[in-house]
């Protein structure tokens, strides 16, 4: 498995783990979308993705040290753009689709919060594009 490809799976484990809490924890009332502990929640899950994304891409270029340190070759790079195309595709629909929250009388926190997962649900779009296209051998 080459370096990229491992940090595709970092990208898509540690962002489902990190953004499945907070969401989780607002949609099920554990905490309050609009108070405090929200922003709060919000900041450690941050803090603790950039951690994880840092420590475990360490990892993998230490396991991987040739393929880590070698430049993206054409495949790879084209992997990258066609996962980055579908990304833009999604963020796109989800922020045309903001006016919904907007329409329905939603305030501008709940509507931030639709954004933000508008960003995570494209970035596992894009870390699972990535991962199949490497599966795939394109």
């Amino acid at each position: 498995m080459s370096f990229r490809e491992k940090s595709a799976w970092i990208t898509l484990v540690t962002v489902l783990l990190c953004f499945g809490a907070y969401f989780g924890a607002i949609v099920t009332g554990w905490v309050s979308g609009e108070g405090l502990g929200a922003m709060h929640l919000l900041l450690a899950c941050a803090a603790v993705l950039v951690i994880l994304q840092i420590a475990l891409n360490r990892i993998a270029s230490a396991t991987t040290p040739k393929d880590g340190r070698a430049p993206a070759d054409e495949r790879e790079v084209l992997i990258q753009h066609r996962a980055r195309g579908l990304g833009y595709y999604v963020l796109m629909g989800f922020s045309l689709s903001l006016f919904l929250p907007v329409h329905f009388g939603h305030s501008a926190i709940q509507i931030a919060n639709f954004a933000l997962l508008g960003v995570v649900l494209t970035t596992l779009a894009v870390a699972g594009a990535e991962i199949v296209m490497f599966r795939r051998g394109f």
